[in-house]
C-alpha cells in the first residue's frame, strides 16, 4: 500500500492542482508567521487569497495595512521559507469587510 501522502500528491498532479494547493501554503502560514513577527494582535488580519504571487490579506484599520507595508520585506521572506512552493512576492492588505456593512 502506498503511503496515503503520495497518493494524494499524485491525484493533485493528475487533477491540476498542486499548483492551487501549494499557492494556498502561505495563506495558511499566515496567522502563525504575522503572530510571530508582529505580535499576538496580527490574528485580527486574515490571509484571503493568493493572485498571482501576492497574498492579499483583509485588515482591520489603516494602521494595520501600514505596519505590514513596513514589515512587508521580512514577512514575505518568512513566509516564503515556510511555503516555498507558495511563489509568494508581495503582500498587499486590503480593508475587512465589517458586520453589517455591506460591501460597495
Amino acid at each position: 500500500m502506498k503511503p496515503l501522502a503520495g497518493a494524494i500528491a499524485k491525484a493533485l498532479r493528475a487533477l491540476r492542482l498542486d499548483d492551487d494547493v501549494a499557492r494556498a501554503d502561505a495563506m495558511r502560514a499566515w496567522p502563525a508567521v504575522a503572530s510571530r513577527l508582529i505580535g499576538a494582535d496580527a490574528v485580527r488580519t486574515s490571509a484571503i487569497r493568493m493572485d498571482e504571487g501576492t497574498l492579499v490579506i483583509a485588515v482591520p484599520t489603516a494602521q494595520w495595512a501600514a505596519e505590514i507595508r513596513l514589515r512587508e520585506r521580512e514577512l514575505v521572506s518568512e513566509l516564503a521559507a515556510v511555503a516555498p512552493r507558495s511563489g509568494i512576492a508581495k503582500i498587499r492588505s486590503v480593508p475587512a469587510v465589517r458586520a453589517g456593512r455591506s460591501a460597495p
